[in-house]
């Protein structure tokens, strides 16, 4: 039956993961997005997005494998451009590049490289581990939850990032205002009939998110890449020696591992934070705990304040994606699109359907942490190599890919008429200073919002009343205002404590 304990689950799942052709896609997907996290500007969130269309074609576990792999390889590549160019490749890699920048221009570039590595190993895969159990509790009691407080939750994950954009919250608000339109377009989830569709058949099924989204990133960021010219590689290859376990330097930093992992797992599990957030707030944790003069010129814990934070919050965010359906940031985005082209809908009843789904996402997730561990230390010397791909290759194949993704994803014109209306909307909204993430969010969550709110009055007497009388759903609301209003009240509270 349905209770085979978590290892049983795992054994189960390794079974269907260690075939010939699924273990070829871990591989080849940890490379890939190794490879595309280290080069900056491109991320393996935009390889997930062009690969969206082909994963049509793939079956359930090897689509899933591939995509969890690109999500841990590309989360790991970040520190390559980090630690050797001082270019970090993901933004989760920033703050890797105050001290591992440091180890490269005084010619000792493994040491750095050795410690994060490592620390990404340590990052990943205990944090999986974690959310496998934690996934498993919180979905049984996600379950046990009415419309009022899903209703609640997608509304405070909504506000959370909004009110995360600190002094772009007007125009965070504008790019929700804009994603609730736009995810309105198709038919009424209640009622089945038309709306927003000015008797174009096409737009009875709504603008598919695939397709918006390949044209809000990846297109738009191509454009972009091409319009500042081609970033100028550094031309001298930098010698790396070959991996040491940075034995000592995590002995010595053992506090700093073990902060920064929770901290990346906490705030990986909070939606619209993500990798970035995390790495920067180990990091400053660290620096403000450690007295060391050194620290942000050079102190090895930096790195592994920042690795082993970004990495943790992979795990992190796996808990809410899986067991709630809400994605804690752009990479969350594009792989709750990858199950949903699969016709697997993450959330509580995911558990309870189809646990070997998630579990074996978990396990290939574990997986390709080990094959990124395996390659980052024993292929260290290459890592120099991969950041001297021209990016004149590199463009040209990602945005043909991306329309015929585009094409793919519908059958018809349709999909890359959506595509490039994603694009010019990106650029629109990027000209008035719009961000982008919380207008993604919001089309993603609004679909779950409407048909919770509207349920939720669907079932009781007390129509609104009833969404703020109970406590869960009351506590999320509160939680999603105070995150909203913050910006506005947080300064006038400030100024009449200094009075008082």
């Amino acid at each position: 039956g349905n209770k085979m304990t978590v290892f049983e689950n795992i054994l189960a799942s390794l079974g269907s993961i260690f075939t010939p052709l699924t273990l070829l896609y871990v591989v080849l997907g940890t490379l890939m997005g190794v490879i595309l996290g280290s080069l900056p500007g491109l991320g393996a969130s935009t390889l997930i997005l062009v690969l969206l269309p082909i994963s049509y074609k793939m079956n359930l576990v090897q689509a899933m494998a591939l995509f969890i792999s690109l999500v841990v390889g590309g989360m790991s590549g970040g520190y390559i451009g980090s630690i050797l160019l001082g270019i970090p490749g993901t933004n989760s890699s920033i703050p890797t590049v105050w001290d591992g920048y440091e180890f490269t221009k005084k010619g000792d570039p493994a040491r750095a490289l050795s410690v994060a590595a490592t620390c990404n190993f340590f990052g990943t895969v205990p944090s999986i581990i974690l959310a496998i159990f934690a996934c498993r509790v919180i979905a049984e009691w996600a379950v046990k939850l009415g419309p009022w407080e899903y209703a609640a939750m997608c509304f405070c994950a909504i506000t959370t990032i909004v009110g995360l954009s600190k002094k772009q919250v007007s125009r965070s608000l504008v790019g929700v205002g804009l994603a609730v339109v736009l995810a309105s377009v198709g038919t009424d989830p209640m009622t089945g009939q038309g709306r927003l569709i000015f008797n174009n058949d096409y737009l009875y099924k709504g603008l598919p998110i695939v397709n918006l989204m390949l044209g809000l990133f990846a297109t738009k960021l191509i454009i972009y890449e091409y319009a500042r010219g081609e970033k100028a590689n550094t031309s001298e290859m930098i010698k790396v020696e070959g991996y040491k376990f940075p034995g000592k330097d995590l002995k010595d930093n053992l506090g700093d591992l073990i902060r920064s992992w929770f901290t990346g797992l906490i705030i990986g599990f909070l939606p619209g934070l993500g990798g970035p957030v995390a790495s920067v707030m180990a990091y400053s944790n660290e620096k403000n705990l450690s007295k060391d003069p050194l620290f942000g010129h050079g102190h090895i814990g930096g790195v592994i304040a920042a690795e082993t934070a970004n990495n943790a919050a992979v795990g992190g965010a796996l808990i809410p994606l899986i067991a709630l359906g809400i994605p804690g940031d752009s990479a969350g985005v594009n792989f709750i699109s990858a199950m949903s082209i699969q016709g697997v809908n993450a959330g509580p009843m995911l558990m309870r359907t189809n646990p070997e789904i998630v579990y074996m996402i978990f396990t290939a997730g574990m997986i390709s942490g080990i094959i990124v561990f395996l390659y980052e230390s024993l292929g260290m010397k290459t890592l120099p190599a991969i950041l001297k791909v021209p990016y004149h290759f590199l463009y040209p194949i990602i945005l043909a890919m991306a329309f015929i993704g585009a094409c793919m994803a519908t059958g018809n014109v349709y999909g890359l008429l959506v595509a490039i209306f994603g694009c010019i909307l990106s650029l629109i909204m990027d000209h008035f200073g719009i961000p982008t993430l919380p207008f993604v969010m919001a089309f993603i969550l609004t679909p779950m919002l409407e048909k919770n709110i509207r349920r939720g009055l669907n079932y009781t007497v007390n129509g609104w009343a009833q969404f703020f009388t109970r406590p869960m759903s009351l506590i999320f609301i509160l939680v999603g205002l105070c995150v909203i209003l913050w910006p506005v009240i947080g300064p006038k509270i400030k100024k009449v404590t200094k009075k008082g």
